[in-house]
This record gives C-alpha cells, structure tokens and sequence, in this order.
C-alpha cells in the first residue's frame, strides 16, 4: 500500500509538472511528457504487484484505471472494466447481476447508500459476494476531487472469526454443560486446584455441610478452612477432643486418597466420600449421602435379631438357609424336634439331606427362584433316623447376615394326609355308589320302556281298527289306555332327566332360534289344556320380540311345565303369558311370565315348591295329582342354562312363575371351565422343569381339575384345554409326551380329536388315554346313524323312516332283528302297512342266518337280544362284504355307555331309543336311508 502512495504521489506531481509544461518550451515540454508517462508506468507497475484490487475515479466519477486484481475479484463485471467507465453505471450493474446478495431486496436503496459512501468515504466496509467471499473496501478523496479504492479478500479472515466464534460458543456451551451436568446428579461433587483451592462445586456439595461451614463453601477457599469451620461448629463429632489431629488425617486422606471412606456428620447423616487425583495435581471428589443404606442396614440387624425371638415362639419349625450353598444358618427348637436332632445340631448342615425325593427338592427351588417365595407346598421329606413324612412348606426368600438367604416354615401335616386317603377312599365308593344308581336308571328304562313300547302300540292299532269300525265305545277305553301308557312313559323320562340333572351329566344343546315362533307354537299346544278347565290364555309377546340363543328343547319344556301347571290348578279362570327383554350393564335378559288365577300357595307352600316328589300338600296330590317332579326339573333347567325361576303367590288369588334366562346361553361347562380356570390360576404345586408333559383334554371343569392335581402330585407337568379344537392347538404348540382325552365333549368331540390327531403327522404318535364317562343324549346321530328312534315307537317316524329308505312303488325288504316279540310284531305289522316286506329274527344269530337268504333294503336292529346282541350283529354285518353297505337302524331302550359308542361309531347309519309313542320314528328312519341304497341293493339281490 505504500508503494501505492508512493506511485501515486509521484503521479500527481508529474500532472503538476505537465501543467507547468504549458509554460515551458518544446524541449521542456517533451521531456516534461517523458517523466509524465514514466511516473504512469512505475504506477501502474506497482499497482499490478500488490495483492489487493485498485481503482482510481476522477472527480467526474470515471474510471482512470484499475489493477488485475480489482478484475479479479470482480469476474462477472470484466466486460465492463475499461477507462472512462461511470461508478454510478458500475454499481447498478453489480445489482443488476446480483453480485452482492445484500442489494437484492433493496436495490435502490443500496446503489443510493453505496454512491453515498463512495462519494464521501467514511472507513473501511465489507461487502458479501454472490460466490461467499466476504470483500473489504477502502476508499478515500484524492487531491484532485477523484476517488481511490483500495479492495482486500478477507474471506479467510471472516472463516477464521467465525471458527473462532464458534469455538467460543462451543466452549461456552461446554461450560454450561459442565455446569448443568454436575448440578443435575444427585451426590455433591467438588474439584480442587493442586493448591487445595476450591475451583468448581455444585450445589449438592455446598448443602452437605452444616449451618457453621455452609457459608465458607465458594469458589477460592481453601480445602483445610473449610475443614476448621468444620469442627469448629461441631459437625464432625469424630473431631471431637482431637480437632487437630483430625484435620491433619483428613488433609493426608485428601491429598492423597485411597479410595471410599464414610463420614458421620452431627445431624446423623452418613456421606461417603469417594476422591481422586487429578493430572494436574488437583482433586476431584463426589459425596454420597447413605443414610438411608445405613439405617436399612440396622433396620436388618434389628429385624434379624426379632425374626430368632419370633421363630423360637412360632408353633411350627423355623429354619434359615443360605441360598447360595444350601447350609442352615439358623433352626428354632420346633425344627428341631421335627427333624429328631438335638439342640443346635442342625446348624451348619446341608438342608437337601432332610428331602426324601429329590425331584420334591428340585420342584421348590425353581419355584422359590422364578417367584420369590412359595406358599403351601406339599414336601415329603425324612427325619434324623430316616422316618419320611409329609409336611406343608412355605418359603421366602430374604437377607440374612448379609447373605442371599430362605426362611422356611414347615407343619407335620402326616395326619392330615391319612385323612385325605380315607376321604379318597370315601369318594370312590361315593363314586361307584352314583355308577351304580345310573346303571340301575338306565336299565330301568330300559325295562320299562321296552313292555311300555307294545302297549301304546298295540293300542293305537286297536284304536284305528275300532274308529274304522265304528265303535266308539272301545275307542274310549283305547284312548285311556293310550293315554295312561303316555303318562307313565312322561314319569319314566322325568325320573331319568332328574337323575342327570343330579349327577350333573344333563347337557344344553344350543340353537338360535325366533322368540315369537316358539311362542305361537306353545301357545297352540296348551290352548286345548286351558280350554278343558274353562281356562283363557292370553300371550303378551311383541313381534320385534327378537331371537335367542340357548336350548330351544328346554325353554319349550320349561313354558310347557309351567303353562300346564297353570292350567291344571286354575278353573274358569286367566292364564297370562308375558314375554320381555331386558338389558342390564352386562347380560342381555329374556323374561318369560306365567301368571295365573288359580288356587295360590300359602308360604309355607312357597318354600317347598321346588323340590322333588313335592306338591303343595298332601290334599292338592289328592285333588290334582302329579308326581312334583316339573317345577324341580324346571328349576333344574333354567339354573343350566344359566338363569333361574322364582314365584309370587298368594292363596286364593292365584301365582306368577318369572322365569329369567340369558339371551345368549353360554354352555355350563364353559362357565364353570372359567371359574376352574381361575382356581387353576392359584398358587400351586411347583412343576418340575423336565417333567413329562400331560395335556388334559375335558369339557367338565371339575374333571380337569382334579387330573391336573392328581398328576402334579405324582411330578408331572399339566396343561389343560376345555374342548377339542383348545386340545389340537395345544398338542401343536406343547407336543405334549401324553394326552387323557374325554370322549363326549361339546362342538368337536373326543372321537373327532383323535381322528385328527392320527391324521395329522406331527401329532399320531402322541399316546392317548379316553377318561370319559358318557350318557345317553344326544348319542345316535353322532355315531353316523341313519335315524335315532326310542321305543316306544312312533308309527309315523317308522313310515316317514321306511319311505326315506325304501321309494314306494318298489320292492322293499326289511328284516327286524328284535328278541321281544310284541315289539317284533308291532314294528312287522306297521311296516306291512305301506307295502313292506318284513322278515323277522329273534337274536343276532337268527339274523345272519336270515341275510344269507336274502338282502333287504334296510335293517331294524335292537341292541339287547340273548344268543348274540346287536353289537357283534354289527361287527359280523360290517366284516362281510355283502352286507356291509346295508344301512342299520338301531331302535333300543338302553342307555349307552362308552364302549357302546365305541362299538357302534360308524357302524349304523340310524339310532333309534325306545321311548317315544308308536312306530312312526322307524318309518322315518327307513324313509330317508333306503332311497340312497335301493339301486345298489336292487343289484345286488340275487
């Protein structure tokens, strides 16, 4: 810059000296020019060796002349740099280009504050170019009037303070941080100079000292003034009476320290003290308060000192063992005695030696790990001298001397395990006693079913001979005889739905059904009841009334029982049946009420009104009869189904029955499977790890109950499923090692599940073991029967049976395999009717011998027969290729017990029980089976 003054000086003198010129002659005014254009030369030399740009403006604002590098730092104006160009032309081109971003959104501002400054310069400025680089210009006012510029790149410079700026920035942050970071953790944190001078603390540190020694805590002070304050306000009560020696210690542990040390302040606060050198001979340290550790720690020495005085007074044996290495650190005197030791003997030995099985051993420490504790644990373990007995543990897991530890409390419980053997006991014969009662019932029924199935039928017959005939007279008695073998046939069914009832096996068959159908069709059926009486019925029941889903069979048989009574104690009288829904917080409610004008009930009456072989007293039996078996049974079935049915009644005036069921039934197997479920959920006996696996699979949530317990006992780890498709996605999942299978179960039955798991390869080595105990409903169209008739037989069921098997027009063979003659007869002779051609049999063997003859179309078949029984009839019938494909009804009186199904399933294609009024179930059964086999067996026959 000074060879650019100088340059610039000399200029201006060489202008004076060719203004002299003027003056002089030629020859001084070549010369004159010489040293003019010489001073233009060294100043234009120098202006190209310096490294800033230059340009030179008269006093009319025109170029003179610029440098190189004024070009340079200026590309996007080059075509514009030549001598004589106006600054005023050359600032609105750098707007106009965009050259300084600053002039975009003020351009005429800044071309009016830039000719401003140019004009009357006042100092250095920066300008910002369009490419980032940051240009400073200084301008100032010649002698002249003109204007030199002087343009120096200090982009580096500007990068360079904005390093260091934010260097400054960062370093703050860092600071603040620090700051913040010590601030924000929870012990006191102190940093001292290798002076012993206080340089940073937070506010932790400043709190832990007392009311003398607080205020002295700042930036500056020295370590050891803060220690004299100190003790001087009494805070350290270790000082007392050795203040100075004191001091000195803790100055040695500060300026050299090995490691944590702990501190009792005055106010009974505990702080440990953790400190460390620095690298420049400074100090750091962090103080924690502990005094809540320390007072937890006396509060265990305390509790361990009351947990000895407790377990030497508690009833039962006391004994604590250290977790990690099994020894018994502690026994009470009870322990002792349990276990036939003497005195203190038990300290020191190895808890496992007292445990008669292992694997028990093994059960309790898993579930003492995976939960902390365990209650009620049964344990068979040995005493002193080798004796085993059972005791009743429970453990805890807990802090002993410091250590990982178990408190374990044990009860003699041998006398309540010989008790629960003879309870055992007491149940089985119990059990076998209500087998025996539901074999006696069945084949009750079936004895009196069977004689009861040749009354109704015979009468019926005679009643159509005699209504042909004309005469009326016989039709009346028939009509009572009918009518007497139907009542009978109605108590016999009431006594068998009691017995099931009783022994929890009556099963819900659910069905959505339309309210306001079922209740036009019970309607229809008592209208004829209340009429005989005088009696008016009168239905409430809304159209929109809506649909419910339960056992459509038992709501009708629960109306029936009820509307009956009604009409059968009412005369002359009103029998209103009201139908409503009603909707609480939970439950969706149908109520049906069934209010009548008839003789009422007293209270007393009330009470025993729904109890079995109960009527209101001896006088209504006599005046109305009856058995008292409805309204049980109907209590019965509302309770299944999940609701109930209670009364008003007031004698003289007459009774309302208000029965209230659930809209959707859930099945009660399924509601009492969730409250096993959750009994289940309780603490239990630990299963070992590697037990073997036995899957449960029982619809009866008592049954699965009492297997999971007996097989947790005997060390086997149990999983449960309430019904078959719960069974099949668990025996996936598990691949359980063995699998106890209930045959009759709800949706998908035992039978169904076995098959699919056979068929399914992951699954058909798994072995199962049937638990089953099974009755009689719904049986006969499970086993793949073609029809399921009861005897006695319904004579339109037997014709609607036979033409479904057999197309009227054709042929039709059907051979009865029946020991009971009239039975035999009756079912031959209602057949014959619509052109059947019956061969009788009176066992199995018979019947054989009978389908060597000829094959028939279909074959009725009774299950109870001498000689040989329906069931090896079947086997001998499905071994042979010929007879295979004849389809089988089986008509019987007999309950079925599980090996019956077993014997059966798949083998017929119709179930037929004796109990219902005339032969018309048969017919039906035959009606619908033979049209599907005629054309095989037209074939066949020979």
């Amino acid at each position: 810059m000074a060879a650019v003054d100088s340059a610039y000086t000399d200029f201006d003198s060489d202008r004076a000296m060719v203004e002299r010129s003027q003056e002089l002659s030629s020859k001084e005014l070549s010369e004159a020019h010489d040293k003019a254009a010489q001073a233009q030369t060294r100043l234009t030399d120098a202006l190209e060796t310096i490294s800033e740009g230059f340009f030179l403006f008269d006093a009319s604002d025109r170029m003179v002349l610029c440098n190189s590098r004024y070009r340079e730092l200026y590309p996007g104006l080059a075509d514009l740099m030549r001598l004589g160009l106006e600054f005023e032309h050359l600032i609105k081109t750098v707007v106009e280009r965009g050259i300084v971003p600053d002039a975009a959104a003020r351009p005429q501002e800044w071309i009016e504050h830039r000719l401003a400054r140019h004009r009357n310069p006042g100092g250095p400025f920066l300008h910002h170019q369009w490419d980032g680089r940051w240009i400073q210009i200084s301008e100032r006012k010649t002698q002249d009037g003109g204007t030199v510029g002087v343009f120096t790149d200090v982009t580096e410079i500007k990068r360079r303070e904005e390093e260091l700026a934010a260097a400054r920035d960062k370093a703050t942050e860092a600071q603040r941080r620090l700051v913040d970071a010590i601030e924000s953790i929870s012990e006191g944190f102190s940093l001292y100079d290798a002076d012993d001078r206080l340089v940073i603390y937070n506010r932790r540190y400043r709190d832990m000292h007392g009311t003398g020694s607080i205020d002295v805590v700042k930036q500056g002070v020295s370590f050891e003034a803060i220690l004299r304050n100190a003790t001087a306000s009494g805070e350290i009560p270790d000082a007392e009476g050795r203040v100075e020696a004191w001091i000195a210690e803790r100055l040695a542990r500060h300026r050299d320290p090995k490691g944590t040390h702990i501190q009792h302040r005055s106010d009974g606060r505990w702080i440990q003290i953790n400190e460390r050198k620095t690298d420049d001979g400074g100090t750091v340290a962090t103080y924690t308060d502990i005094t809540d550790v320390k007072q937890a720690e006396q509060a265990i020495q305390e509790s361990e000192q009351r947990l000895r005085v407790i377990a030497e007074a508690a009833p039962m044996a006391v004994a604590i063992v250290t977790f990690d290495d099994g020894i018994i650190r502690y026994a009470n005197q009870r322990f002792s005695e349990m276990f036939e030791l003497e005195g203190s003997s038990a300290l020191g030995l190895q808890a496992k030696n007292f445990y008669a099985d292992p694997q028990h051993r093994e059960r309790f420490i898993d579930a003492l790990t995976e939960h902390g504790h365990v209650e009620s644990m049964e344990m068979l373990l040995k005493r002193a001298g080798g004796e085993e007995f059972w005791a009743l543990l429970a453990s805890q897991r807990v802090q002993f001397e410091g250590r990982p530890a178990m408190i374990n409390g044990l009860a003699d419980i041998s006398d309540r395990k010989r008790m629960e053997g003879e309870l055992h006991k007491a149940i089985w014969a119990s059990e076998q006693a209500t087998r025996a009662k539901s074999n006696f019932v069945a084949s009750m029924s079936h004895e009196l079913r069977t004689p009861l199935n040749a009354i109704i039928g015979y009468s019926e017959i005679l009643f159509e001979d005699a209504q042909s005939a004309g005469r009326e007279s016989e039709m009346a008695d028939l009509r009572k005889i009918q009518d007497a073998g139907k009542h009978l046939l109605g108590l016999i069914d009431n006594i068998l739905d009691l017995s099931k009832i009783e022994a929890g096996k009556m099963t819900l068959y659910l069905e959505t059904f339309e309210l306001r159908p079922m209740i036009d069709s019970v309607a229809a059926t008592i209208t004829p009841l209340a009429k005989k009486n005088g009696n008016a019925l009168v239905v409430n029941c809304a159209d929109e009334v809506g649909t419910m889903h339960s056992d459509l069979t038992k709501v009708r048989q629960t109306l029936f029982n009820l509307l009956s009574n009604a009409c059968k104690f009412t005369r002359n009288g009103t029998i209103t049946l009201t139908v409503l829904r009603d909707m609480d917080e939970v439950v969706d409610w149908v109520e049906f009420q069934v209010r009548d004008t008839g003789i009422g009930m007293t209270p007393d009456q009330q009470a025993k009104v729904f109890e079995a072989f109960t009527q209101a007293d001896a006088s209504t039996t006599r005046a109305y009869g009856g058995t008292g078996l409805g309204l049980a049974i109907t209590k019965s079935f509302c309770r299944l189904m999940g609701g109930d049915v209670t009364l008003v009644s007031e004698a003289g005036k007459g009774t309302t029955f208000v029965v209230r069921l659930p809209a959707v039934t859930r099945a009660a197997s399924d509601a009492a499977g969730l409250a096993a479920e959750k009994r289940s959920e309780r603490p239990q006996v630990a299963e070992p790890e590697h037990a073997p696996i036995v899957l449960v699979v029982d619809d009866d949530p008592n049954a699965r109950e009492l297997l999971r317990r007996h097989l947790q006992r005997g060390g086997y780890t149990v999983r449960l499923a309430a019904n078959g498709e719960e069974a099949m996605q668990l025996a996936r999942t598990l691949r359980p090692d063995v699998i106890t299978l209930d045959a009759l179960m709800p949706h998908m039955d035992g039978w169904a599940v076995l098959s699919a798991m056979k068929e399914d390869a992951g699954l058909a080595e798994i072995p199962v073991i049937m638990v089953t105990i099974v009755d009689n409903q719904g049986i006969g169209f499970s086993l793949g029967a073609a029809d399921y008739l009861v005897k006695p037989i319904d004579r339109d069921r037997l014709v609607r049976a036979v033409d479904k098997c057999c197309p009227r027009g054709a042929a039709r063979q059907v051979l009865i395999v029946e020991d009971d003659a009239p039975t035999s007869e009756l079912m031959g002779r209602t057949l014959r009717q619509i052109d059947c051609t019956v061969t009788l049999a009176e066992n199995g063997r018979v019947g054989l011998e009978r389908l060597k003859e000829a094959l028939p179309d279909a074959i009725l078949l009774d299950l109870m027969m001498p000689e040989m029984d329906g069931f090896e009839f079947i086997a001998r019938l499905r071994a042979d290729s010929r007879w295979r494909r004849i389809p089988v009804i089986v008509v019987t009186a007999k309950t079925l017990t599980a090996e019956d199904r077993a014997r059966l399933n798949g083998q017929v294609q119709h179930l037929v029980h004796k109990g219902e009024y005339s032969g018309k179930a048969v017919l039906a059964a035959l009606d619908e089976l033979v049209p599907r086999h005629a054309r095989r067996a037209c074939a066949d026959r020979p």
